[in-house]
């Protein structure tokens, strides 16, 4: 393939978003409004601390300091349309003209319910919450509450959120002992025996695992592909596999689609592994962007939510503003044409980068789905659980990742992250893309 030198790579700079980080570093914790937005590597060497954001429109996004970029990152994953799409623009800021929220609930808690529902058929019965942690969070509740017992297991790599019950073992260590590894100070110890972790893609493990504890436990939660370790899909029948352990053993299958819901499928990854679990969370791509998230599943589970049952709640949960964003969102999703696009970007994209990584002679894999996926640097021809990911070179990925920004392309620093599509990215977008990856790889040594 042949390149042109985009002068917009030599002019590259980042200083003002140093500058406003050093700022914020002094009466913000860390500098930034999340843990996930600071730069892992050292950003003294090869990349800024953060990036802070002037405005993102369509498939592009532009930093303080003017650098334009075409935006893989996507929010993490929520903006499965494009950023400020015009449909849900207009339908959320023609919903908050008539309030934003009212300590009471409105008709559209019911259209969207139904519209999830037929998406999604194992959504029986649903309740809203502005977050994936909260969503994660009330799945789990309802879980003990239907099954009388108190454990959960969980899977190393796995991240359900910041919630004490889930913060084990996300990010453990790729050779640290099998044990629920809390992922943050000032979580109680005594919470670590709720939280049984197990190794992903695992069938014997998973089993033992099971069988031993079976007793305890209310619910296995899992990611269908997991999105917060380089997009590693499930093996052949291991989401089946769970779901039938969970059926000998009396326990719930959750699974968190919190990033391959509507996503990944009209019907989320259920839809594409043919796989019913009997609770499920949604969030980010639900609301392309806005602050909404989803549980539910089991009509006699679900059930048991309400006054001097199970305690759900929240002053923002199914505002009218935000409804309005996942019923647009939705209505989009339903057509045939934006999953054409979306599927036939991402097929383009993963041979293209792979063909690059091929042409340049770079041991690599490259898995995941058209709308969201990952390559890393391995000389191992697959990779399939957490701890694998110890033989993949994330150094590399994170100075490529650089290169790419200087030639206006984001992908995030992380390489355990997805690397994500959207309905607005074109054929100009992809050409670009391909493009800077092949003027990218020829600096990585």
């Amino acid at each position: 393939m042949t390149t042109k030198i985009d002068n917009a790579a030599k002019q590259f700079r980042f200083k003002k978003s140093l500058k406003l980080y050093k700022e914020a570093a002094k009466i913000i914790p860390a500098g930034v409004g999340s843990n996930a937005r600071l730069w892992k590597t050292d950003c003294s060497i090869f990349s800024p601390c953060t990036v802070f954001i002037k405005k993102a429109v369509g498939s592009h996004i532009w930093d303080v300091d003017n650098n334009e970029y075409i935006d893989y990152r996507l929010g993490y994953g929520p903006v499965i349309l494009g950023h400020s799409y015009k449909k849900v623009h207009d339908a959320v800021h023609k919903a908050d003209e008539k309030g934003i929220v009212y300590a009471a609930d409105n008709e559209l808690i019911i259209e969207v319910a139904k519209a999830i529902r037929k998406f999604v058929p194992s959504m029986k019965m649903t309740r809203f919450a502005n977050s994936g942690t909260e969503a994660t969070m009330g799945a789990i509740r309802v879980a003990r509450a239907s099954t009388k017992k108190e454990k959960i297991i969980k899977f190393e790599g796995h991240y359900h959120g910041w919630h004490d019950a889930v913060a084990f073992s996300t990010k453990p260590g790729y050779t640290c002992p099998k044990r629920a590894i809390p992922a943050s100070l000032g979580i109680p110890k005594v919470l670590s025996r709720y939280t049984i972790p197990t190794c992903w893609n695992n069938f014997e493990e998973i089993e033992k695992t099971v069988k031993k504890n079976h007793h305890d436990v209310a619910a296995i939660i899992t990611e269908p592909v997991m999105g917060n370790a380089a997009a590693i899909p499930p093996k052949d029948g291991y989401l089946k596999h769970l779901r039938e352990l969970c059926d000998t053993y009396g326990l719930l299958l959750i699974f968190d689609e919190v990033k391959t819901g509507f996503r990944l499928a009209k019907g989320g990854a259920q839809q594409v592994f043919g796989v019913t679990p009997d609770l499920s969370t949604f969030a980010k791509s639900l609301g392309n962007g806005y602050p909404i998230a989803a549980f539910g599943g089991r009509e006699e589970v679900m059930s048991l939510i309400g006054p001097g049952k199970v305690m759900h709640g929240g002053t923002y949960s199914a505002n009218p503003v935000s409804l309005n964003a996942a019923k647009t969102t939705l209505s989009e999703l339903s057509r045939k044409d934006v999953w054409h696009h979306l599927h036939q970007y991402g097929k383009k994209m993963m041979r293209g980068i792979d063909t690059v990584l091929d042409d340049h002679k770079m041991p690599h894999v490259i898995h995941g789905f058209p709308t969201m996926f990952q390559f890393l640097f391995t000389d191992k021809e697959e990779i399939t659980q957490y701890r694998e990911l110890r033989f993949c070179d994330m150094k590399k990925f994170a100075k490529l990742q650089f290169e790419l920004m200087k030639n206006g392309v984001m992908l995030d620093e992380d390489n355990e992250e997805a690397i994500y599509t959207s309905f607005t990215h074109s054929s100009a977008d992809l050409y670009k893309t391909l493009e800077a990856f092949e003027d990218a790889i020829k600096i990585i040594p």
